[in-house]
């Protein structure tokens, strides 16, 4: 019987149920919209399934058998999962929502915008449960894996193609400095005058592999980097740049929350290095969950919305 049912298929069963329920294969054929032969050897091909007889002929239709009943009064439970299931697709309600969202972010990305990603997906998700944790080493496994619902990464990098990316939204790149800096313009400046200041670096994490690094650029400029400091805390960078005069290459988004430092124009450099492109992304298989396309919605409208200060 198990090998017999491997050639079962839910039309065949939908049939069975409109013969049962009409106790004629005309009548189903007419139900279904299919010809009377094709109806007939539907039936033909049950019989053989299930090894029994299923329906026999009356003066005026066909009789169910003990089996044919039985079978047919099972068909609505076979198929009420499956259509709970397409329902989910089909109609979601973020509002309703009350599973665990699970995001992994770029660490810079985290400092500079988690609490307003947080207050936007709250905001789409409000019975949700979130878990946000920085990208680190194992973090493209646990993707791959599941662990993670949605990545957001702010530099290029390789990723598995099952992990499907989307941009979010593009910024460009500024010079971070002190205030009243006696060196930088904020209308230009050119590589004699920024390669000579020391740097503040923000490391790509390790499991990073950027396509356009700072110190590549500088080389590529014919410039040695001095890096004066190195630090994954972006906080600690800012402090080292007020008691300096060193620089940083940061995003908009940076200077704007740190109001207590300036920005500064940024000298003639890679199309690749004079923006940050953030994309957001989530597995392949999840392209069409309708969780993670709206989530991708909520994140991309999140940080396309400008940064407000008030004073």
């Amino acid at each position: 019987m198990a090998h017999q049912l491997d050639a079962l298929d839910l039309n065949l069963m939908r049939l069975l149920k409109a013969v049962v329920d009409n106790r004629s294969i005309k009548l189903a054929a007419m139900q279904l919209g299919i010809s009377q032969p094709s109806a007939s050897r539907g039936v033909m091909k049950l019989k053989q399934v299930f090894d029994d007889p299923l329906f026999v002929r009356k003066a005026h239709g066909v009789e169910p058998s003990p089996m044919a009943i039985r079978l047919a009064a099972e068909f609505d439970n076979m198929i009420a999962p499956l259509e709970k299931v397409v329902q989910e697709f089909e109609v979601f309600d973020p509002l309703q929502y009350q599973g665990q969202i699970a995001i992994v972010t770029d660490p810079y990305l985290m400092d500079e915008q988690g609490q307003r990603l947080l207050t936007g997906c709250h905001r789409a998700f409000p019975k949700a449960h979130f878990a946000f944790s920085s990208w680190n080493s194992y973090s493209h496994d646990e993707m791959l894996e599941g662990e993670h619902d949605y990545c957001i990464l702010d530099q290029e990098t390789e990723l598995s193609k099952d992990i499907y990316m989307r941009p979010l939204f593009v910024e460009k790149r500024v010079i971070l400095a002190r205030k009243n800096h006696p060196t930088l313009s904020k209308v230009s400046n050119d590589w004699d005058t920024v390669s000579k200041l020391p740097l503040v670096s923000l490391p790509a994490p390790a499991s990073y592999k950027p396509l356009c690094t700072v110190e590549s650029e500088y080389r590529r400029m014919g410039y040695e980097p001095v890096v004066l400091l190195k630090s994954y805390n972006l906080r600690v960078a800012c402090q080292m740049l007020q008691e300096t005069d060193a620089i940083m290459y940061a995003s908009q988004s940076s200077a704007l929350l740190m109001p207590e430092l300036a920005s500064y124009a940024m000298p003639l450099v890679n199309r690749e290095f004079s923006q940050f492109v953030v994309s957001g992304g989530f597995l392949q298989t999840n392209r069409n969950h309708p969780l993670h396309r709206h989530l991708h919605k909520v994140v991309r409208q999140t940080l396309n919305t400008p940064l407000i200060f008030t004073q």
